[in-house]
């Protein structure tokens, strides 16, 4: 098989994976306020979310703009593209979409309809799924030039299932289409095509703007070349959010987040990104502890190349632990990292590609990849965001025993949900209509 036709195949492939298994429905406020922003662009060719006043009262999703309106605090990349896929696939005599208000946001709320086409909204709430499997077909590509199939093969794989790619692709959360993006910007380097790669990093920026701190990948492929002047790529995606933020608050300097910001309290966000009990991301994915030793190994071949990508990770590390809210909110997993898993996949390759062969080392690595998998079907077993809510709204745990105690890890509350499951309470909507009689 030649690698065009596998690599239409893993697309492909992750695709229907995260389709069926994709969340649809809205959770957390951030999803909901890109949303409502969406299908007002979709429906009324405005970003206006006048709506969600009563939740911005609450929680702080956004500003009012210069014309008196709120607008969401958010970027502008999940909101174009499910504005997209709405108008696709909204039907015109559809029934309406319908968000749950929780009780612990709204207690006199139940569902409040949010787009006029259930079908249209199903389908845009899915779009991570398209930016999961493109950013999985990346780094095959990827890991195939540097490796050979099986390698490739296996290591798609257990990033794919065994990390916690897994769980944000099934959600509405900007990070994932970054992450794709970033890790096409590194592809198009390795292949010495610094415009392409400057053009990805660019259009990820309207996702994420940290993602600026990976100008090393793009800068790998323009000095080789000498191709400074492919830094047109990222200064579109600059511009675009530039104009973004005029369109909505009138200054191009305003992102809508308001007094939140980067803190000094480095040292206790590496500790909660790295090795807290409810945040680590080498908790909610093991695997991916190979790309520390993936980095030296990696390095014999190709310095450049492990250089840029190191320190892109490192980078983005840095800067996560200092912004004020390091955890993500109450979201699960390694949320605001996840723009990297794919980038620390391809770091674990080398390692991956050593022990193949080898029974002792690959049943490390195997074990390692198994864990990320029960861990991933923990979360797609029960809502984590419902587990955490009743935990600690209506359970009596505090917040920062879920971040930083064994006992009331989110990781071990999630466990412990599932004494009365049920196949209904599965976190993935196609999935539940499949069993049959659980409701929307």
């Amino acid at each position: 098989m030649n690698r065009k036709r596998a690599a239409i195949l893993c697309f492909i492939f992750f695709l229907f994976f995260y389709g069926i298994t994709s969340r649809t429905d809205l959770q957390l406020t951030d999803e909901v306020a890109v949303f409502a922003s969406a299908i007002s662009l979709a429906e009324q060719g405005d970003l206006a979310i006048d709506e969600l006043r009563w939740l911005n009262d609450q929680i702080n999703i956004g500003d009012t703009g210069r014309d008196g309106r709120l607008y969401a605090k958010y970027f502008p990349g999940n909101i174009i593209t499910a504005a997209a896929a709405y108008r696709l696939a909204s039907l015109p005599s559809d029934q309406p979409y319908l968000w749950d208000v929780p009780k612990d946001l709204n207690s006199a709320m139940e569902a409040v309809p949010l787009a006029a086409s259930n079908t249209g909204a199903r389908t845009a709430l899915k779009i991570n799924a398209v930016f999961g499997a493109l950013a999985l077909t990346m780094l095959f590509l990827l890991t195939l030039r540097r490796f050979n199939w099986k390698t490739a093969v296996v290591t798609v794989l257990f990033v794919g299932v065994c990390t916690d790619w897994w769980y944000q692709s099934r959600g509405f959360l900007s990070e994932v289409g970054a992450g794709a993006l970033l890790m096409t910007s590194l592809y198009f380097a390795d292949l010495q095509r610094p415009h392409a790669s400057g053009l990805a990093l660019g259009l990820s920026l309207l996702f994420r703007p940290p993602n600026l701190v990976a100008f090393p990948v793009w800068f790998r492929a323009a000095w080789g070349k000498r191709a400074l002047v492919s830094v047109w790529g990222i200064l579109l995606g600059g511009f675009g959010l530039l104009f973004f933020n005029w369109i909505r608050f009138g200054s191009v300097l305003d992102f809508g987040y308001q007094d939140e910001g980067f803190l000094p309290h480095l040292a206790d966000g590496l500790y909660g990104l790295l090795l807290s009990p409810g945040r680590s991301i080498f908790l909610y994915s093991p695997l991916l502890t190979l790309a520390i030793p993936g980095v030296w190994m990696f390095l014999k071949k190709d310095k450049a190349l492990t250089l840029a990508a190191a320190s892109t990770v490192v980078l983005y590390i840095l800067m996560t632990a200092s912004w004020h809210s390091w955890d993500g909110g109450w979201s699960w997993g390694s949320r605001l990292l996840t723009p990297i898993l794919p980038v620390l996949g391809f770091l674990s390759a080398p390692v991956i590609d050593f022990a193949w062969g080898r029974r002792s080392d690959f049943a490390v690595v195997l074990v390692l990849a198994l864990l990320g998998f029960v861990i991933q079907l923990l979360a797609l077993a029960v809502n984590p965001l419902e587990v955490l809510v009743n935990a600690v709204t209506f359970g009596g745990v505090e917040y920062n025993e879920t971040v930083n105690s064994i006992e009331n890890s989110w990781l071990a509350l999630q466990w412990r949900s599932l004494r009365d499951w049920q196949p209904c309470i599965l976190d993935a909507y196609t999935l539940r209509q499949w069993f049959g009689n659980c409701g929307h």
